[in-house]
């Protein structure tokens, strides 16, 4: 009996000193440098007979596996580039001209609308065009805001609480346009 517990505290001593062994005790090794803490937890899980002998399944679990896989095979030959030969540049130099011809994508325009008692205010994001590309137009009860630049586009149609005069005062500063319009008298 003395001799088993030599050898039970023999078997403890070596599993505490030594890592999980195998591909799956690598695996918890790599993640326990990958993930914080993690790597304190497989040591502190190493300690135990039940984790061992889960990590021998795990490994035999493996090697069966592999043995199942069909072998890799290997394949000769040359790698093919992505980028296209110099020909096809020429006429993708084209294209992308046409491209650029092309209006680009309208954006929406982000606003807000206030009452003022007497007169509405709207004011709407236009970031990267110039005062004289921004069109208003009222109708009815619809305020129509467009913009147009290089590369940018924009467009929104905003339904007013109420009728308004066709007459817009509007100032523009920093990609933020203001527009005040009196409301129609009723």
């Amino acid at each position: 009996m003395g001799e088993e517990r030599g050898k039970e505290k023999d078997n403890s001593e070596d599993q505490q000193g030594k890592e999980p062994q195998g591909v799956t005790g690598g695996a918890l090794r790599g993640l326990g440098k990958i993930i914080p803490g993690f790597g304190e937890l497989v040591k502190g899980l190493e300690k135990s007979e039940a984790f061992q002998e889960r990590l021998k399944a795990a490994d035999a679990e493996i090697e069966r596996q592999l043995e199942k896989a069909p072998p890799l095979k290997r394949v000769e030959g040359t790698r093919r580039s992505i980028i296209p030969p110099k020909t096809t540049l020429k006429a993708s130099r084209t294209t992308l001209r046409e491209e650029a011809a092309v209006q680009p994508p309208q954006r929406e325009v982000t606003t807000d609308i206030f009452d003022e008692g007497d007169c509405l205010k709207v004011i709407a994001e236009l970031p990267g065009v110039d005062e004289k590309d921004i069109k208003t137009e009222v109708k009815d009860n619809l305020l129509i805001l467009s913009a147009q630049a290089t590369g940018r586009a924009y467009y929104k149609e905003i339904e007013l609480p109420c009728l308004v005069r066709d007459e817009l005062s509007s100032t523009y500063k920093n990609g933020i346009l203001q527009i005040t319009m009196e409301k129609e008298q009723i």
